[in-house]
């Protein structure tokens, strides 16, 4: 998803206390005014006190809820599942606050996540002091609270003043999250572009992405994720683009009698195939020395017949013939760009929360593209958040079967299944990302998936 554009969430938890949700209100006019600015606010839901009866103050999502006790157990799992996912995590600290933590073990487990995600830099924490309560640090966190000179609100003559000071710190956390976004996003064009026109990255694109890095000052964490994404999809189909060579090579020696050497006029058409599929001659030279090797020991009517077979499965378009060689490409690379485009339109929906719309124009992508990393993960991506969880398990996994193994598909699967409760699934997903990041070297990514792991306690229950 382009980050520069992406939906930032704060989720905003307090007590069910009638003092707390006066003061509640009172943010929640303040940070109405961010919703304008690509930023979604979600608010605790204390189930015990929603009822059917009370519709206007209930998700969308939960109004199928045929039972009060099917409701509860919705709101349950979605104030984790928001908590989980949220940019911004905003407390309002009060005595009765820390009593709700202390005595929901759920909210204990989730506390301890959230000071994790915090030290990470994955999230920023927001405490804000509602009253003078002892021992908040202890209990969450050594973070830094608002109001900044640290008067509790309730010690305001106008608490309207102090949550106008409160939304303004907010605010420039927003603005900090998404100057951050767009720096990555440049970064990951950037990344891209160079290793789109060469692949591998030479060691002067190497240099030169490293300049980009120091300029953006961006986490390695970040940086090594976006690498490892676009590496991989930028290999499957260079790989792909070795094969479908290769399958014309042997098309052009299965028509020639000396099948031991590429003639001239086929040496034309190849170099155009070359050109069409962007592949370098280092490249080009190992596949006709492969090919040329194996003919010898192969009928090459054969070998043509297992490429046809293999490329009817990849690529699902017939073989060319030299006539013919610009126009099938031309389709070729007209079904990549539609694909992009597919999943450009799929991702402006996801940042808009038309997760349902997102879904349609990811599928038409697959369809375009059957092999797009990205058009799968971003339709799991946007099953999850429509709580199609088996749907969004069946993507990822695609992914995964893929032959590139994606560790971010191994992560968000692990991610929808301790929402499951698929605890022991979650750990086996978590420790193979784990794996993948070692072995490509993303020794940071291979940290924050342990960490992940080693806190993996506690899981949402499956709803029946």
């Amino acid at each position: 998803m382009p980050e520069s554009a992406k939906t930032i969430k704060i989720f905003v938890a307090y007590s069910p206390s009638n003092q707390d949700k006066q003061l509640k209100q009172l943010l929640e006019k303040q940070l109405k005014t961010l919703q304008d600015k690509n930023v979604v606010i979600y608010w605790y839901h204390h189930q015990k006190n929603e009822s059917l009866d009370n519709s206007g103050n209930i998700p969308e999502d939960a109004l199928g809820c045929d039972t009060s006790e099917e409701l509860s157990d919705f709101l349950l799992y979605e104030n984790f599942y928001q908590l989980q996912t949220a940019d911004v995590i905003v407390l309002l600290v009060s005595g009765d606050f820390l009593t709700l933590i202390q005595n929901e073990i759920d909210w204990n487990s989730e506390i301890s996540k959230l000071r994790e995600k915090h030290q990470l830099g994955e999230i920023v924490a927001i405490p804000i002091l509602v009253d003078k309560t002892q021992g908040w640090q202890k209990l969450l966190g050594n973070f830094t609270p608002l109001p900044k000179n640290g008067m509790p609100v309730q010690n305001w003559q106008n608490p309207d003043a102090a949550f106008t000071d409160i939304f303004q710190d907010i605010e420039a956390v927003v603005e900090e999250i998404r100057e951050y976004n767009e720096r990555l996003q440049e970064y990951r064009y950037s990344f891209a572009n160079a290793i789109r026109e060469k692949f591998p990255l030479s060691n002067q694109a190497v240099k030169n992405l490293n300049d980009i890095q120091k300029k953006l000052l961006l986490k390695n964490s970040d940086l090594q994720l976006v690498e490892t994404e676009i590496t991989a999809q930028i290999r499957q189909e260079h790989d792909y683009k070795i094969q479908q060579y290769r399958q014309e090579l042997i098309h052009f020696l299965g028509n020639r009698k000396n099948q031991k050497k590429i003639v001239a006029e086929d040496r034309r058409n190849l170099k155009l195939i070359q050109e069409y599929l962007g592949l370098n001659d280092e490249d080009v030279i190992k596949i006709e020395q492969s090919v040329l090797e194996t003919k010898a020991t192969k009928d090459i009517k054969n070998l043509f017949a297992i490429a046809s077979q293999s490329a009817l499965k990849i690529f699902a378009i017939a073989l060319i013939i030299a006539s013919a060689a610009s126009i099938t490409f031309f389709l070729r690379l007209n079904a990549n760009n539609q694909a992009q485009r597919f999943i450009a339109q799929a991702e402006s929906k996801f940042k808009k929360a038309d997760y349902q719309g997102a879904v349609t124009d990811f599928t038409q992508a697959i369809k375009s593209q059957p092999q797009n990393i990205d058009a799968y993960i971003g339709r799991g991506n946007a099953l999850s958040y429509l709580k199609d969880y088996q749907a969004a398990i069946q993507d990822y996994t695609q992914v995964i079967n893929m032959p590139s193994e994606s560790a971010i598909a191994y992560m968000n699967r692990a991610v929808v299944k301790c929402t499951l409760g698929e605890q022991k699934a979650a750990n086996q997903d978590y420790q193979k990302a784990a794996k993948i990041y070692k072995e490509l070297g993303a020794l940071n990514d291979m940290q924050k998936a342990l960490e992940r792991l080693n806190n993996l306690q506690v899981c949402l229950p499956t709803k029946s």
